[in-house]
């Protein structure tokens, strides 16, 4: 009897540590279902103010419109992102994110400072042509922002993107004796980059072949 009775207390005991593994489990799922739930509902938002900011610009836009956009209600907008004006900042900066991490890993294995440097306009061509808009709407984006947001951008973010070419010249002139030729292809970075935010479609190609005519002569005048 009593071998009996231990057998039972041991089954009982693995019936309820299962049980209790089972609901750990069943736990673990319900929370990793409401954090891809909750990701997902921040994607669609996040998607919906870019469009509803570009095209309306930070002052025309309400939550009411970015509501009706992604098909979620105020309250639910308003958990993710606290304020309009904080949404507008995720919307900027994960649009610009996913820009320089496109760019950071297609460039910087040339075989000379040239040649990096000629890949970074190429990898901003061909973000431009797989992300169709993206410049476009970043640009939208940066132009619309309140004095404060803007300039807030330029100070954290904008400098990442001539952040490319310091990179490159600081990969192959670590001393910096060539700081001149640097600011030159940089201020012709930021005028391409401008131009394909808003040159028609079909003139890409034209705006690239001339700004790396810029380049190749900057890069052949030698620092005195």
């Amino acid at each position: 009897m009593v071998a009996t009775l231990i057998s039972y207390n041991t089954i009982q005991a693995e019936s309820n540590m299962k049980t209790e593994v089972e609901t750990e489990i069943d736990t673990a799922s319900d929370d990793a279902s409401v954090e891809t739930e909750d990701r997902s509902a921040r994607d669609r938002i996040l998607d919906a103010a870019r469009k509803a900011f570009s095209q309306n610009g930070y002052f025309g836009t309400s939550i009411r419109q970015i509501s009706n956009l992604c098909g979620l209600k105020q309250p639910s907008i308003y958990h993710h992102f606290d304020s309009k004006e904080n949404l507008f900042r995720n919307a900027l900066i994960s649009s610009h994110q996913e820009m320089m991490d496109f760019i950071n890993s297609r460039t910087g294995n040339g075989k000379d400072l040239a040649e990096d440097v000629v890949q970074v306009f190429h990898a901003f061509m061909n973000f431009h042509k797989e992300r169709r808009g993206a410049l476009h709407l970043l640009g939208n984006l940066i132009y619309s922002a309140p004095d404060n947001l803007r300039d807030e951008y330029a100070e954290l973010y904008g400098p990442e993107m001539t952040g490319s070419i310091e990179r490159m010249f600081k990969k192959w002139d670590p001393d910096n004796l060539q700081e001149e030729l640097k600011i030159c292809i940089n201020h012709t970075l930021t005028a391409y980059l401008i131009e394909l935010s808003v040159r028609d479609r079909g003139r890409e190609e034209e705006s690239l072949t001339q700004a790396l005519r810029c380049v190749n002569y900057i890069l052949r005048i030698k620092p005195e």
